[in-house]
């Protein structure tokens, strides 16, 4: 598993056109990656999760996570579309990480961070909805709304959300939603086809590993719908030291 990291000059006329359409931002990460064999999608044969972010105190330039489960090669990037390296490390840089998820054993309390699109879908046995709604699925918009739903997904994938010490039923977790994201997949003329609407929500926090298989599992899969679109990709740091 390698995780990159690649920091981008958002002045650039590619980079504000990438950022600026999820589906282009989409082929432009396939980019640094093989042709994928027919009929399967690159992103999940190649295990392919990413992240847009800002750079702290520095606005005009935004940094892309890439987990992928081989090499990418980013030679095609244009070396005027890249920002200065924040570290010695270089830019691009990626790193090994598949040694580091392999050491997560259940009661590991970890530092996350997750951009995710939590949704629900309307069923018909909502009251007070509109026809055109029944059984799509909508973005959720209120924080303990938000909360809940990735309390559930810790459940189907090995954690549980950590709360404060103070008050053991308020989450340690931090949702912000952000604006959507948004772009557009061409038709097969070469038309503008479907539109595509992101909602869009930052969770940092803590948690804690209950079953380990299914955490290094939502690790390399990532979590939530979207994943296509910079969506799902799980980041960890240490809270707590294995033993």
């Amino acid at each position: 598993m390698y995780l990159s990291r690649l920091v981008l000059d958002s002045r650039r006329p590619q980079v504000r056109r990438d950022l600026g359409n999820v589906h282009q931002l989409h082929r432009s990460v396939l980019a640094a990656f093989p042709q994928a064999p027919d009929g399967v999608s690159a992103r999940a044969h190649f295990g392919i999760l990413y992240r847009v972010e800002p750079l702290a105190n520095t606005p005009m330039f935004i940094r892309i996570l890439v987990q992928s489960n081989i090499e990418p090669d980013w030679s095609f990037l244009p070396t005027t579309s890249l920002g200065p390296s924040p570290d010695e490390r270089g830019n691009p840089a990626f790193r090994r990480v598949d040694e580091e998820y392999e050491r997560i054993v259940p009661g590991m309390q970890l530092l996350f961070r997750l951009r995710a699109n939590p949704t629900r879908t309307i069923s018909d046995r909502t009251p007070g909805r509109e026809d055109r709604l029944l059984g799509k699925r909508v973005a959720l918009l209120r924080e303990k709304e938000q909360l809940a739903w990735l309390a559930r997904k810790g459940d189907q994938h090995g954690f549980h959300l950590l709360t404060t010490e103070l008050n053991p039923e308020v989450s340690s977790v931090h949702a912000a939603s952000q604006a959507n994201e948004r772009g557009w997949r061409p038709g097969r003329d070469g038309t503008d086809g479907a539109k595509l609407t992101f909602g869009a929500v930052l969770f940092n926090g803590c948690l804690e590993v209950s079953d380990g298989e299914l955490f290094r599992a939502a690790l390399a899969n990532g979590i939530g719908s979207g994943k296509a679109f910079g969506f799902g990709l799980l980041s960890i740091a240490n809270l707590t030291p294995s033993v």
